[in-house]
C-alpha cells in the first residue's frame, strides 16, 4: 500500500481523524494566537481588567476585605494576586475550541457549543481564581500547589467535561451527522 493509501486508511477512522484535527486546530491557534495578542493587546488588558473586577464584585459579597486595584490587583487581606493573560480563560477556550472545531457536526451544533461552552469555561475560571485567592489569603503554602497543580489539572478536566457535555447534549441526537471524509 502506497504512503497515501496508508494516510486514506488512517484518516478514514473517525477517532484518529477526529485527533488528527483536533492537534492540526491547535497548532493553528498556537501559530496564529501570538499574532493575534500583539493586535488585540489592548482587550487582553481590557479581559484581564474585567476580570478582576468580577472576582472583586462576588467576592466583595461574602467579605469587605476584598479590594481591587489598578492593573488588575485583586487584593483579600494581606494576600494579592494580579490577573494576566493566563488567568482569563482564554487558553482554555481555544483548547475547547479546537476540539469544537474539530468534530465532526453541523454547524449549528458547533456555534451552540461555542455559546455554551466558552462562558462555562470563563464561569469555571472565575471560580478557580476565587478558590485561589481563598487558599492563598489562608495559606500561603497550598497556594503554590493549589495554583500550579491541582487547578491546572481541574480545568483541563473542565475542558474535557464541557467538551463532553456538549457531545452528549447537542450532537448526540443528531439524525444526519456530517459524512467522513
Amino acid at each position: 500500500m502506497s504512503a497515501f493509501g496508508r494516510i486514506r486508511t488512517f484518516w478514514a477512522v473517525p477517532t484518529y481523524r477526529f485527533a488528527m484535527s483536533f492537534l492540526i486546530y491547535l497548532a493553528v491557534i498556537a501559530i496564529a494566537f501570538p499574532v493575534l495578542r500583539n493586535a488585540l493587546g489592548e482587550l487582553i488588558h481590557a479581559s484581564e481588567v474585567a476580570t478582576a473586577h468580577i472576582v472583586y464584585y462576588f467576592m466583595a459579597l461574602f467579605s469587605s476585605e476584598v479590594r481591587v486595584g489598578p492593573e488588575a490587583i485583586v487584593r483579600y487581606g494581606g494576600f494579592s494576586v494580579t490577573i494576566i493573560e493566563e488567568c482569563t480563560g482564554v487558553y482554555e477556550a481555544l483548547i475547547l475550541s479546537a476540539a469544537l472545531l474539530a468534530y465532526p457536526t453541523r454547524w449549528r451544533n458547533t456555534l451552540l457549543g461555542f455559546a455554551i461552552g466558552i462562558p462555562m469555561i470563563y464561569v469555571m475560571n472565575v471560580v478557580r481564581i476565587i478558590a485561589l485567592i481563598i487558599v492563598g489569603r489562608y495559606s500561603n503554602r497550598w497556594f503554590d500547589f493549589m495554583h500550579v497543580y491541582f487547578w491546572q489539572v481541574t480545568m483541563i478536566a473542565m475542558i474535557a467535561t464541557v467538551w463532553m457535555a456538549w457531545l452528549w447534549w447537542v450532537v448526540r441526537d443528531e439524525t444526519d451527522p456530517v459524512p467522513a471524509g
